[in-house]
């Protein structure tokens, strides 16, 4: 998958992603509300699951890279998976590098991959899940449309405990009014 914003490029992680990869996600403040800091050896996992055929089944995850369509630098990243195929429900997520966060790309590039998962998969509903504490996760839903469904008790594990989380959701008829 691979399509484009006003001011990004969203394209399929590979290879040439594995520096900033690692750059973002070994950060501690960008991990504290997603899980430990990712070492060289699970980006190249990372990379390596991307590199894998997309098959349409619950829980393969379609990785994706947010650069700058001018510039090409490295914005962020994010992911869909199907939960669920045959309910049409699947998850996004999102995860921006610590020096490009505050400018509107996680609204810009996370709308525009919901646009496209309604518009190219059979899906009625997408999710997202963060950590209560992340305000500025569980804003951005909000700000994208997406209404609470949830609160999960010490659903995600993360370096300083269990943590309790907000499921979030959108449905394609709630997108298509927008």
């Amino acid at each position: 998958m691979q399509f484009e914003t006003q001011r990004l490029r969203i394209r399929t992680l590979n290879s040439s992603d594995l520096h900033a990869v690692y750059q973002s996600r070994r950060d501690l403040e960008t991990s504290k509300y997603i899980g430990k800091p990712a070492t060289i050896e699970d980006v190249q996992k990372r990379i390596e699951e991307a590199s894998q055929p997309w098959k349409n089944i619950d829980g393969q995850k379609l990785l994706l890279v947010i650069e700058h369509k001018v510039s090409g630098d490295f914005i962020g990243e994010m992911l869909f998976k199907f939960t669920h195929v045959a309910h049409q429900i699947g998850e996004i997520g999102y995860r921006l590098s610590p020096t490009q966060q505050r400018k509107g790309y996680a609204y810009e590039a996370a709308s525009a991959l919901i646009s496209q998962l309604f518009e190219h998969f059979a899906l009625n509903k997408i999710t997202a899940v963060c950590a209560t504490e992340n305000t500025a996760s569980w804003q951005l839903m909000e700000k994208l449309g997406m209404q609470k469904e949830g609160h999960l008790r010490e659903h995600m594990p993360l370096d300083s405990g269990f943590a309790d989380s907000y499921l979030y959701a959108i449905l394609k008829k709630e997108h298509l009014v927008q």
